[in-house]
């Protein structure tokens, strides 16, 4: 997962390659603790009771070493459950690296004079580098300093003159460079995942704006999560359908692209209504726009309202002669994901059906409801009834239109 934060410089990478890093640590913490721990109560007694280990340097030094190293990666493993920031991790790591030199360099000492052998501090030092990717150029700092230390230590300290007359001090450099030359290749790649990282995360927004403008936001983080929809149903949903009176024959005189342009102008419109008053746009056909509410009929309300002051702004602005004939019902309902391609959110049932008739059936500038949306709302809405109307498959029907909000009140 990539951060939100960046560091004093404004780096995400940095963020992201101290927290992977930091995230390496623990393990390689444990590793070295548990072969420390069996060097310490198996090898080290084993070479006390065979006599193994040089007379040169005493076994205590050794031993002393291992405990030492105990000690470090415990309390490197402790501190680091404590840490939550970006910058104590840097902390952290920075510690690590400053005191496990210190503590190589000892054992380079201890490891030369004892056995004119350094090939276990080269193996340590190589896979700290290829496991490691922080913190680059410091780490580098670090290594070279390390390596002068242990070069003077034994300089000093080694009497036979061994380590300067063949070769090894070459071989001590030969093990800085191959550490730098790996300490440099490891941050190259962590820059090439990061920003291969950094494009998956850019592609998924993408694909997450596109589906959450298709659907709804829990019917989209249940398609992510499951890769289906489960219908549902819902008792007593609201439903409204608005259509542009006459704009067929508008369309008809006119270019594609202008019939575009208005429509796309007038539909961001209302999907910014849509926004404001928390309801659900389904769906547009032609000129036709569908909106619903599962749980609140007065904003779907107050949505058409909207809708009927945005069309008459719009005609000011622009000089058209527009008009919206908008279609009000509430009752039960099944929604769902509809195809595997191209996939829509859709509602069905026949109260969809008779909010659809509440359009087609009503007059231009008017908003016409049914008897149950009338009585859903009646508290909070001022109505005139319209009659009967004669509603295919239902026959005479009683309506009435919404004429506005009552002051004071909200539904």
């Amino acid at each position: 997962m990539l951060p939100l934060e960046t560091d004093e410089h404004g780096d995400p990478f940095q963020v992201w390659v101290v927290k992977r890093s930091f995230t390496l640590l623990a393990p390689v913490c444990w590793l070295g603790l548990v072969a420390t721990l069996l060097f310490l109560c198996l090898v080290d007694p084993l070479y006390a009771f065979l006599h193994l280990w040089t007379a040169a340097v005493p076994l205590a030094y050794l031993v002393g070493w291992h405990l030492a190293i105990i000690g470090f990666l415990g309390s490197i493993l402790l501190i680091g459950r404590r840490v939550q920031s970006h910058t104590a991790r840097q902390q952290v790591l920075l510690a690590f690296f400053c005191l496990q030199a210190v503590l190589f360099v000892w054992f380079g000492v201890v490891s030369w004079l004892a056995t004119g052998d350094l090939s276990m501090f080269a193996i340590a030092q190589l896979l700290l580098a290829a496991v490691f990717c922080f913190p680059g150029s410091i780490r580098r700092w670090i290594n070279g300093v390390q390596a002068l230390a242990l070069a003077l230590a034994l300089a000093w300290l080694d009497g036979s003159g061994k380590f300067l007359g063949l070769m090894h001090l070459v071989n001590l450099m030969v093990i800085v460079g191959v550490s730098y030359a790996m300490d440099g290749y490891m941050l190259r790649n962590a820059r090439a995942l990061f920003a291969q990282q950094c494009r998956v995360v850019q592609e998924r927004k993408r694909a997450d704006t596109v589906l959450y403008n298709a659907l709804p936001l829990d019917i989209a983080e249940e398609l992510k999560a499951h890769h289906r929809v489960k219908a549902q149903s819902y008792p007593s949903m609201s439903i409204l359908f608005a259509d542009i009176v006459g704009f067929t024959q508008f369309a008809a005189e006119r270019s594609p692209d202008q019939v575009l342009h208005i429509l796309n102008e007038l539909f961001s419109e209302m999907d910014a209504l849509v926004e404001a008053h928390r309801v659900e746009k389904i769906k547009t056909i032609g000129d036709a726009y569908m909106a619903v509410s599962k749980d609140e009929p007065g904003a779907l309300a107050r949505l058409a309202l909207s809708m009927h002051d945005l069309i008459q702004q719009y005609n000011v602005a622009r000089g058209f002669a527009f008009s919206l004939r908008i279609g009000l019902h509430c009752g039960a309902t099944i929604a769902g994901v509809i195809g595997q391609k191209r996939f829509l959110y859709d509602v069905w049932s026949d109260a969809v059906n008779l909010a659809s008739r509440m359009e087609s059936t009503g007059a231009p500038g008017h908003i016409q409801t049914s008897e149950a949306m009338f009585h859903t709302l009646r508290h909070a809405f001022d109505f005139e009834e319209r009659g009967l109307v004669h509603i295919k498959g239902k026959g005479p029907t009683r309506t009435y239109y919404l004429r506005g909000e009552k002051q004071g009140l909200c539904a």
